[in-house]
């Protein structure tokens, strides 16, 4: 047996593979990124509008390394409208009362029948992260499971 080896070959599938995974990489993260991007816009159609805070509030955060995003609002209240409330009394902060208009006369508390829920993110991520998945087991070389 000689020592002499031919390792050309080995040396251009290494680079080849090499290649393949920076390629797999960058297509994974547009994915990630057009499904982040796709969500967020979802998610402003479909949140209720009084003020618009609450759908401009909605936005997009990306991980480190492109892989990953979280996608919500900054608005306070953005999960009590997407999950509703229950029953609940509302009291004044700084104010001896509350009042609004409309109202017979200032009020000490008030029992608030709660609020249904108004789903806008959740359909939204569930919407885009089928199609995320779809993609990405388009990608050459990506094995999901």
């Amino acid at each position: 047996m000689s020592g002499d080896w031919d390792l050309s070959e080995v040396d251009a599938l290494a680079r080849d593979l090499k290649a393949a995974a920076e390629k797999t990489g960058e297509l994974s993260k547009a994915v990630v990124a057009k499904t982040g991007f796709d969500t967020v816009a979802s998610a402003q159609d479909a949140a209720p509008v009084d003020t618009g805070n609450l759908k401009n509030s909605i936005g997009v955060d990306f991980d480190g390394d492109g892989l990953g995003f979280e996608a919500g609002p900054t608005a306070s209240y953005g999960a009590d409208v997407e999950y509703g409330t229950a029953p609940h009394v509302i009291t004044p902060r700084t104010a001896k009362a509350l009042y609004w208009p409309g109202a017979e006369h200032p009020v000490k508390r008030v029992n608030h029948p709660g609020t249904a829920p108004q789903p806008y993110m959740g359909p939204a991520f569930t919407r885009h992260a089928e199609k995320a998945g779809q993609a990405v087991e388009q990608i050459p070389g990506i094995a999901l499971w």
